[in-house]
């Protein structure tokens, strides 16, 4: 009798054991912002009569591959330019960020026709960029949109959870969320009402969710 009240409460203590482990587990959205492979935070637009040209920085993982799975994050900034011309494949470009200058050759997107450049660089909204492209001796001066914005990644990111929350917790694990996040900026025009937050996620069982959400006011445009 003796030996099996001791066995019961060594039963009873290792229950109670794991659940105090359960209960300190992650929630959703500490799981979901530690599993980010991608985000954009800053914007920079500007126009002239020849061409559009935006910078949007932030972090992303150094091996790009969309498998479910958060590996090592670093720095980028990327640069896009729209021109009303036919500048070739690889045409040249300068870009200049406060006093540090890069130049060499930007690639043609292929499903837009626009053309885009990354360098390993963040930047802030207080920061100069000018961009120049040397084909069609243009020059203009980014402005920083995104300081204005009343939703920024972090809400964002926010909204897609508690829009998702039902579907995010199936994907809670035993060692963690079983998937990445992706969050980056769709913009077509300078207006705000033209600009979105785009919230991704990639489960690993390739089930995916997606919200599109308001840069102005968090709201949900399109699920």
């Amino acid at each position: 009798m003796k030996k099996f009240i001791k066995v019961f409460g060594l039963i009873l203590c290792f229950t109670f054991f794991g659940l105090t482990l359960v209960g300190c587990g992650k929630s959703v959205e500490e799981e979901l912002s530690l599993n980010i492979s991608e985000y954009r935070e800053d914007f920079f637009y500007g126009s002239s009569l020849n061409m559009t040209a935006t910078f949007t920085d932030g972090q992303r993982e150094s091996d790009f591959v969309t498998d479910g799975k958060k590996s090592q994050l670093q720095d980028f900034g990327v640069l896009v330019v729209h021109s009303n011309s036919d500048l070739g494949d690889k045409p040249k470009f300068q870009l200049k960020i406060n006093d540090e200058m890069y130049e060499g050759k930007m690639e043609r997107n292929p499903f837009d026709g626009s053309y885009v450049v990354d360098i390993l660089r963040r930047v802030s909204c207080e920061d100069v960029i000018v961009v120049t492209m040397l084909d069609l001796n243009e020059t203009i001066t980014l402005e920083c949109l995104s300081k204005d914005w009343g939703c920024d990644c972090n809400r964002a990111l926010n909204v897609f959870i508690e829009n998702n929350k039902d579907n995010l917790n199936e994907y809670m694990g035993a060692n963690g969320f079983e998937g990445e996040v992706y969050i980056k900026i769709v913009a077509d025009k300078k207006d705000i009402a033209n600009i979105y937050w785009y919230v991704l996620c990639v489960c690993q069982d390739g089930n995916v969710f997606a919200n599109l959400i308001s840069v102005e006011n968090g709201e949900i445009v399109q699920n």
